[in-house]
């Protein structure tokens, strides 16, 4: 008996009393036996119903399995009969060609009975939908899809037709491209229609009419597919041309369908840009000012069309690329042509506001000058704006050099406030303000404006190294210019002592040749006519050198008080040096440019003397001593002469060209003087000075009386500060004196050159006391040869004690007098 039964009985069983009560417990197992037993049955039955459901099933599969083996087995048979009878294969292969071809020409006869009329009907639902969609952009193109299938059927069977036509004849070839020709109207038809679905996309899609643009869109890709296929084929050499290929879907070569809708694209968006550039043809810089438009079109595109389409075709930043182009090259395309400042500020100012749109739209800044190539863009700007400049210099070179050379007018006048040094009685400096009418060339502030131009828009580009490049190519210009009037110079004076030089006056021997830079070809005046004379050297000479160092004097004065401290604020302090440097280069050349007008003025006005100064240390230069009035001698003759000069020179020269002029003059004719009076005692009609000669026959006397005739007609011309210069200058003349009549020469001459020559001719040449030496009746060659040394060790001491003076008197530093 079980534990289960066991435990069970026990449980009924607890007491004695439960004995009686065991045939109820008998009954009671009896029932539970009989439940059990029927369940066990009915479990039984139901589990061999199942065995026996799976042997049968078993039984079918076997059944099927042999069926397979011989199903296999029939199919090895008839591998094996093909194979060994492949005569007959080829000849079933050969009936099936046939067969197949002969279907296919009865498809091609049908089609090509019916070719036109379907083409003509192809064409006129083309040109329906083209006339649907241009009235009304909603419109959603609901034939579109089926007008393309049928489109593809026709291109198609022409492919296939044209493909097979180049195994044939070329008469047949020609009838079949006839035949096919039509085709092309339908190319053409089906390309506007669907060029003019691309071009309404946009306003379409605006419009909520989606249904077109998923069309077109489905259309590009079947067509890409089917180009990507046939690319396929092509490369891996597998196309091959088969007369019983079904022509309905035979291809020959790409479509381009992609690149079709690409193009017609970036047209469209193209002309949308040109219409606004049109739009501001006269007034090109307008257009940055209206170009929200553009930034709403690519809003547009990228938050709401470019989501529509196929994501790798990044459609967005195949837009902004197309308006980035326009915009970019019709930005360079505005600064070749060179914009004023202002210009070039706005076109700055919308380059950092498309930076800003651009990084907003795609999370980067970009340019449309080209984030980059910005900085060769700006090198390509600058190289264009050099070379425009360099252009407009060479002409500008050549109109002032024509101008300059013709004089057929007087100078233009300018009004220019200056500023004159001076000092009152009790030598203290003070500054006065004058007003003249200086005679400059005409436009000669152009220059200066034209940099003030290009440097003002080179500094907005805040490229440092470009402002410099600007400063720098306009100083090389400038220094051009000058250079060319440094020529222009030369060869004016080599014209005027052509005609009016007046060393004949002077003796064989002068060395006075060496004022000048070339050995000029005289012609004898006499002999010319007034017309023949202004064909070799035109009037107004001086007057032209005045007015040419006022305009290089007054465009230096602007340059170093405008323009430097201006353009240093400007860039980085490393290109403070460059640009100092650059101004002072164009400043140093026009300040050397008008000291060789001061030099060719000096040279003229000095050749107007040679009739008097030839005269000097002679025997009339004696005479002239003798005379009661002062206005016969040489000395108040040239006074006058040079007055005229000066007084006309200072009424239209600047201050400080006045001055300098005055200052190169001076210490020339000096010299001049010195030199010619010498060369007459030792080679013309002068007798050597006989220092015991006394009263008014005396050397000393004379060549004291002209120093006071030269001071006393020039003194006017010159303010108190500058005075002093010219009583210098004369004392060199009156020094002379001493020099020449002082007893013991070789003892007196070092006491007179330490004391009384170097403290005003700081930097004496020695020439001047060996003039003097060569010339005096008591001295000859061999004492100067012991005075030279002398004089040059008590120079050089001298020098070692004494400070160079602020203000040095430069008349004899480079006197020569070669015996």
């Amino acid at each position: 008996m079980s534990d289960l039964a066991l435990s069970k009985i026990g449980g009924l069983i607890k007491a004695p009393e439960d004995l009686s009560k065991l045939d109820d417990i008998r009954q009671q197992f009896a029932k539970e036996k009989s439940t059990v037993d029927i369940k066990l049955s009915t479990t039984t039955d139901s589990q061999i119903a199942s065995i026996n459901h799976n042997l049968a099933e078993l039984n079918r599969t076997i059944s099927r399995v042999e069926e397979i083996k011989a199903d296999i087995s029939k199919f090895h048979n008839t591998y094996d009969e093909s194979v060994t009878s492949v005569k007959d294969y080829d000849l079933i292969r050969k009936m099936i060609s046939i067969n197949q071809f002969m279907e296919q020409v009865t498809s091609l006869t049908q089609d090509i009975r019916q070719f036109r009329k379907n083409l003509e009907r192809l064409n006129r639902e083309i040109a329906d939908e083209t006339a649907m969609l241009k009235e009304d952009l909603r419109y959603p193109v609901p034939n579109i899809l089926i007008i393309h299938y049928r489109y593809t059927r026709v291109r198609n069977f022409a492919d296939y037709l044209e493909k097979y036509s180049q195994s044939l004849s070329d008469d047949l070839q020609s009838l079949v491209y006839g035949f096919t020709s039509p085709v092309r109207e339908t190319i053409r038809l089906f390309d506007e229609l669907l060029n003019e679905c691309i071009i309404s996309i946009t306003e379409a899609v605006k419009d909520d009419n989606f249904e077109m643009l998923y069309k077109v869109v489905g259309i590009v890709l079947w067509e890409d597919k089917e180009d990507t296929k046939i690319s396929v084929m092509q490369n891996l050499d597998l196309v091959r041309h088969n007369v019983n290929k079904d022509y309905n879907d035979f291809r020959s070569k790409r479509r381009n369908y992609k690149k079709f809708f690409f193009d017609k694209f970036k047209l469209f968006f193209e002309d949308t840009f040109n219409s606004c550039v049109e739009h501001y043809q006269y007034e090109k810089i307008g257009l940055y000012g209206d170009l929200q438009w553009l930034e709403e079109e690519l809003t547009f595109v990228y938050k709401y069309l470019s989501p529509l389409l196929p994501k790798d075709w990044q459609f967005g930043a195949f837009t902004e690329k197309i308006f980035y182009d326009k915009l970019h090259q019709y930005t360079m395309d505005m600064i070749n042509l060179e914009p004023p400042a202002e210009d070039i500020l706005q076109i700055l100012s919308y380059d950092k506001k498309f930076a800003d749109y651009s990084k907003q739209l795609e999370g980067s800044a970009k340019s449309i000058i080209g984030a980059d190539l910005k900085e060769t863009v700006l090198d390509d700007y600058l190289r264009n704006i050099t070379n425009k400049m360099n252009e407009w210099n060479d002409s500008l070179i050549k109109q002032e050099t024509t101008y300059f050379s013709e004089r057929l007018k007087a100078p233009d006048i300018y009004p220019y406030d200056q500023t004159v040094e001076e000092v009152d009685n009790n030598n203290v400096p003070f500054e006065l303000s004058v007003n003249i009418s200086a005679f400059v060339l005409p436009d000669f502030k152009t220059p200066l404006n034209m940099l003030k131009q290009q440097a003002d828009v080179a500094a907005e580009s805040g490229y440092s190294k470009i402002l410099v490049a600007v400063i720098e190519n306009w100083c090389n210009a400038y220094i051009a210019r000058v250079e060319n009037f440094q020529v222009v110079v030369d060869e004016e004076m080599d014209r005027y002592f052509t005609v009016f030089s007046n060393e004949k006056f002077l003796i064989k021997e002068s060395k006075m040749k060496r004022l000048f830079k070339k050995r000029p070809t005289v012609v004898n005046i006499d002999e010319l006519s007034p017309e023949e004379q202004a064909n070799i050297s035109r009037p107004g000479i001086v007057e032209y050198f005045g007015a040419l160092a006022n305009s290089f004097e007054i465009s230096g004065e602007s340059i170093t008080s405008r323009f430097v401290d201006t353009y240093k604020e400007k860039v980085h302090t490393n290109y403070h040096v460059k640009i100092s440097q650059a101004f002072e280069s164009a400043v140093a050349s026009s300040n050397s440019l008008n000291s060789d007008v001061c030099i060719a003025i000096s040279n003229i006005i000095i050749n107007d003397l040679y009739v008097e100064m030839c005269k000097l240390f002679t025997k009339q230069w004696l005479e002239d001593g003798m005379k009661q009035t002062g206005d016969a001698m040489s000395a108040a003759i040239m006074s006058e002469t040079i007055a005229e000069y000066l007084s006309e020179l200072r009424s239209y020269c600047v201050y400080t060209i006045y001055q300098n002029l005055c200052q190169i003059f001076l210490d020339k004719f000096v010299c001049a003087y010195i030199k010619i009076g010498f060369e007459n005692i030792l080679y013309g009609d002068g007798k050597k000075i006989n220092p015991e000669t006394q009263g008014y026959k005396s050397f000393a006397s004379r060549v004291g009386k002209d120093a006071e005739l030269i001071f006393g007609g020039l003194q006017d011309l010159f303010t108190d500060k500058d005075r002093q210069y010219l009583l210098s200058t004369v004392s060199a003349i009156e020094i002379l004196g001493d020099l020449g009549t002082s007893p013991n020469p070789m003892e007196t001459f070092p006491s007179i050159w330490e004391h009384h020559i170097l403290p005003v001719f700081y930097n004496c040449s020695t020439d001047y006391i060996k003039a003097v030496v060569y010339s005096r009746k008591d001295m000859d060659k061999n004492q100067w040869k012991i005075l030279e040394p002398v004089l040059k060790d008590i120079k050089a001491r001298y020098h070692e004690k004494v400070a160079p003076p602020e203000s040095p008197v430069l008349t004899l530093d480079d006197f020569e007098f070669n015996v």
